[in-house]
């Protein structure tokens, strides 16, 4: 197994992480993928065919892809396999990826506007 192939083992707990927060792996998402070293403009081009939006990094040593897309088990064996045998394939290094998580809703006061407004300004209710 290459050295790029073990970050489809690395996922697994990272995707873990994700559903003891209780993230909904099937919910459309940004994910961030990192590359590092080969053939960038060949890189860039095979991503660009897969749908992917891509940028050198800031030291342009590296790409980074981006796209909207689900992540779980299906994803992690299939399109993050494909990423890093296209990373052998350019000799690249696949530095692994992020993907955002949904942010809980916001929680209503336990307590009515006036009554905190009271305390604030010291005001009896």
């Amino acid at each position: 197994m290459s050295d790029n192939l073990k970050q489809v083992d690395l996922a697994k707990a990272t995707l873990k992480v994700f559903t003891n927060q209780g993230e909904d792996l099937a919910e459309v998402r940004h994910v961030i993928h990192y590359f590092y070293g080969g053939n960038f403009p060949a890189l860039e081009s095979a991503l660009k065919e897969l749908g992917y939006t891509t940028r050198l990094t800031v030291k342009e040593d590296g790409v980074v892809a981006e796209r909207h897309e689900a992540i779980g088990e299906e994803w992690r064996t299939t399109t993050l396999r494909n990423l890093c045998e296209l990373a052998d394939i350019y000799g690249v290094e696949y530095d692994g990826w992020e993907a955002s998580m949904t942010r809980p809703k916001a929680t209503q006061p336990s307590q009515k506007p006036s009554a905190w407004l009271s305390k604030i300004f010291g005001k009896k209710s």
